[in-house]
């Protein structure tokens, strides 16, 4: 069949908007038939600024999509018994590639290697599942719903109470989740290297049990930003008051 084959086609258009369903519907077919989800693409020594890391892709095989785990040093040692640092990190290209400045993303990717460098020792699983888990389509919706050009600038756009509107807010007025991320895959790509207990880089309970649902013990681990300007200052506060993140008052001063 051809790039313009109409399944293909309509397939890669889920892959773009509606990705949750189509990796739920196979995540579901695969627990029953008890099929691996991932498939593990390569590896390679690789150098950073934060140290020697072993770079492992996989194929997710519930979405078509790939995974990356960054394992500091050789990964052939690692220690499988102790309990390792971990970031499970979701991509964000406007914040990691083009800095944009609503939200926090580079700045927890960062912090998270810089903890893994000073320790030597831990992992970041870098799964693609932009916009929340809603997929490309709908985080470029809920960027439109939440900002707005005016008179050459760009602005927060207002509810009728005159707040600003959170990007998690424009995903519930458009109809998707707030919070759609699976962590099947991180899960599985963890058990491929034999780790189960893992310290948890994260101020999100629901990434927690996420990962407990699939077997892995984990130790929570706080990572707390403090906010450039006033919309990433915003946005950590939609993530503490609508999807219940661990940040308080204090982390935000």
């Amino acid at each position: 069949m051809g790039l313009t084959g109409r399944a293909q086609k309509e397939l890669f258009e889920r892959m773009w908007s509606d990705t949750a369903s189509l990796e739920s519907g196979n995540l579901r077919v695969a627990d029953r038939q008890h099929v691996p989800i991932i498939k593990r693409l390569g590896s390679t020594p690789l150098p950073t600024e934060y140290g020697g890391f072993t770079y492992v892709v996989f194929g997710d095989l519930t979405n078509g999509q790939f995974h990356t785990m960054m394992i500091y040093g050789d990964a052939s040692r690692i220690k499988k018994k102790e309990r390792l640092l971990l970031r499970v990190h979701s991509a964000c290209g406007t914040s990691e590639l083009f800095h944009a400045t609503n939200c926090e993303c580079r700045e927890e990717l960062e912090e998270a290697l810089k903890r893994i460098s000073k320790a030597k020792s831990g992992i970041v699983i870098y799964l693609n599942q932009e916009g929340a888990g809603n997929g490309i389509t709908a985080k470029t919706k809920a960027y439109s719903n939440a900002f707005e050009w005016k008179n050459g600038k760009i602005v927060e756009r207002k509810k009728k109470d005159g707040s600003d509107v959170s990007v998690y807010d424009a995903y519930k007025k458009l109809g998707y989740p707030q919070e759609n991320r699976s962590f099947a895959a991180a899960a599985a790509m963890l058990k491929e290297f034999g780790i189960r207990k893992v310290r948890l880089m994260t101020n999100n309970p629901k990434k927690v049990e996420g990962l407990k649902q699939y077997g892995i013990d984990v130790q929570p681990y706080g990572i707390h930003i403090k906010p450039k300007n006033n919309t990433m200052k915003r946005h950590l506060e939609a993530k503490a008051k609508l999807l219940g993140h661990s940040i308080k008052s204090k982390d935000l001063e």
